[in-house]
């Protein structure tokens, strides 16, 4: 109780600081994924160098991946407990702590845009008062959102068809996607993303879901060698970027604009270059390594889209009764129409277009918060 307050307290202290201050000239950066994931090389090592760049030099990151300093589960209390000065977190791991950003998940299925739900995520993030409660709950300075590519059924068996899935043991992201699974037979395992590779060799995994190029980097295909056509969701829920209160204090405005220019321009990186790019090129370097594509049967199409058709009805629902969110349809309605007001803004910029996405990203959202004040408003 004692530290649940201390973190409270330190997340709701005003933190502002003029370039004048004595700044930090260095930050500590680290995340338990592998050095070679997307999210690694362009959220971390990528954002660093821009940091670097935006701040002149006046402020750089150290960072530490594949780290031993944070961990899946622990990352975002080690984040508040001073451990690192930045991490990212899925909040798929503490679903009683970031409740609203697991709600907002409960929509996750409904979309394939990765470029238009990390836009969404992150503005929603830093404008919406419940979820900036939510962040000073956990003691956290939110920074910025992130995304998946779509995720698919990386298996070590076929499971192509609704019979095939029954019994069938699923890792699944998130409460939404696991509810579709157990409904169509399947038995969904809580593991984290480095469990994976054990599970499936072990058997104590049929599939797991992710992206073709996490199942590259990870080398899934040395224990499972079956990859269905379906799109199964994406995922956001959580942060790419938050930052320790005090250490956030003790930045000048000028750095925490380079922090927030960077991100912007990561964000674009990741989504072109990553997203967009490198899992069209994980997949013909799965088929090359032995792993056989699989078109997934109608009945399992069509259990799947039935299942997407009707979240918007019970999203709300689950909202409430399962994570406690009394205004919930409020929140699922602000968050649907700040996914809209994305899905219109990217309409006309070209999806390669990593610059125009970039600077669409800082006009719209990181120019505009005050940062002498953020996160108090």
């Amino acid at each position: 109780m004692k530290r649940y307050l201390l973190k409270t307290l330190i997340a709701t202290v005003a933190v502002t600081v003029t370039s004048a201050a004595i700044a930090r000239d260095s930050i500590q950066a680290a995340s338990w994924i592998p050095p070679n994931h997307q999210v690694s090389r362009y959220l971390f090592d990528y954002w660093a160098d821009r940091v670097a760049e935006h701040s002149n030099g006046t402020l750089t990151v150290d960072v530490d991946l594949g780290s031993s300093m944070v961990s899946p589960r622990g990352a975002m209390a080690e984040l508040a407990d001073g451990i690192v000065d930045t991490t990212a977190h899925v909040a798929q791991y503490t679903p009683t702590e970031l409740a609203r950003s697991n709600a907002l998940e409960e929509l996750g299925m409904r979309y394939s845009d990765s470029r238009v739900m990390i836009a969404a995520s992150t503005d929603f993030g830093i404008n919406e008062p419940d979820m900036q409660a939510e962040w000073a709950r956990n003691g956290i300075v939110f920074g910025a959102g992130y995304v998946t590519a779509l995720y698919k059924l990386v298996c070590n068996t076929p499971v192509t068809n609704l019979q095939e899935l029954h019994g069938a043991k699923l890792r699944l992201p998130g409460r939404a996607p696991a509810d579709w699974a157990n409904s169509a037979g399947a038995v969904t395992v809580a593991l984290n993303a480095n469990e994976q590779y054990g599970a499936l060799d072990k058997g104590a995994l049929t599939c797991t879901t992710t992206t073709l190029s996490d199942a590259y980097n990870r080398k899934l295909h040395e224990v499972a060698g079956h990859i269905i056509d379906l799109p199964i969701t994406l995922f956001w829920a959580g942060f790419g970027w938050a930052y320790n209160p005090a250490s956030w204090s003790e930045l000048t405005v000028e750095q925490r604009k380079a922090i927030f220019d960077a991100e912007a321009d990561a964000i674009a990186a990741y989504v072109v270059r990553a997203i967009n790019q490198e899992e069209g090129e994980a997949r013909g370097k799965l088929e090359a390594a032995g792993v056989t594509f699989h078109e997934p049967a109608d009945d399992l199409v069509k259990s799947i889209d039935a299942y997407r058709a009707n979240q918007p009805a019970v999203a709300v629902g689950i909202a409430r009764d399962t994570f406690g969110i009394e205004n919930a349809d409020e929140v699922l309605g602000r968050f649907q129409e700040t996914i809209d007001k994305w899905e219109g803004l990217l309409a006309e910029i070209p999806v390669e277009d990593e610059a125009a996405y970039a600077d669409l990203l800082r006009s719209e959202i990181f120019d505009k918060v005050n940062l002498s004040t953020y996160p108090s408003n």
